[in-house]
């Protein structure tokens, strides 16, 4: 019955073995080519949100939270896509869920972090920030995101504070010692101030950094203009309309 089959067809019994052969090979391909694993279809999404492809991105990660609903990996993955498609809500969400599965998960802290400094919620941002601190309390990069958190809300004491935090891990951090110019500024504290124009001009030269010993040498003229200012001399200066 078989042979007469084949003879229907009008195909010989080794191409048809042919043929089922080749479908076999490209189907396997085709399935091959396609990721399977979560950590597959993670790295697949990382591309996809690197060519600006969010709403594909997303969509691949929904398909890893089927495969492992408790992915932590995925929710971080799908808030840092929604966060930099300016979907700020989603992406909260998505650190969220994170946390609720690893509450001590340093990423998610820090994407959440992130997100609620683009918002300008800066009190929010130090709360994140400072947990995940705790988890890694000498990450020179996060300490930075504490002291600016705090400069943006004009706590001084505690911008310093951080600062200071750096330097004890990194004494020759130029950013922080340039950033601590303005803060020494700020509290007129002019000794600390002139202490740190001095430092980061060394680095710049030590450095090569050009850019660095331009900007502490335009802090020091305005520093110097600055300090024989009253107080009511200062707001005519710095506040419109200007003289």
């Amino acid at each position: 019955m078989f042979v007469f089959v084949l003879k229907i067809l009008g195909c010989t019994a080794s191409s048809l073995t042919l043929l089922a052969f080749l479908l076999g090979c490209g189907e396997n391909s085709d399935l091959s080519s396609q990721p399977k694993t979560p950590e597959e279809l993670i790295l697949s999404a990382t591309e996809k949100q690197r060519i600006g492809a969010y709403d594909e991105a997303i969509e691949v990660l929904r398909q890893v939270l089927i495969l492992d609903p408790k992915s932590v990996a995925a929710y971080n993955r799908m808030g840092l896509v929604y966060s930099e498609a300016d979907q700020r809500g989603e992406a909260i969400d998505s650190f969220k869920k994170s946390l609720d599965l690893e509450p001590e998960n340093f990423q998610a802290r820090i994407g959440l972090g992130e997100v609620y400094s683009k918002m300008t919620r800066n009190d929010l941002a130090v709360a994140e920030f400072l947990k995940a601190e705790s988890i890694q309390p000498s990450d020179t990069e996060l300490l930075f995101k504490i002291a600016l958190e705090y400069w943006y809300d004009q706590k001084l004491e505690e911008t310093v504070q951080y600062y200071q935090k750096i330097l004890a891990i990194t004494p020759d951090h130029i950013q922080t010692h340039l950033n601590l110019i303005s803060v020494y500024e700020k509290l007129k504290n002019w000794e600390k101030a002139l202490e740190e124009i001095e430092t980061s001009k060394r680095l710049g030269r030590e450095t090569n950094n050009d850019h660095a010993i331009a900007i502490a040498e335009r802090k020091l003229g305005f520093i110097k203009g600055r300090m024989d200012m009253t107080a009511k001399d200062y707001k005519r200066k710095t506040q419109p309309p200007f003289d």
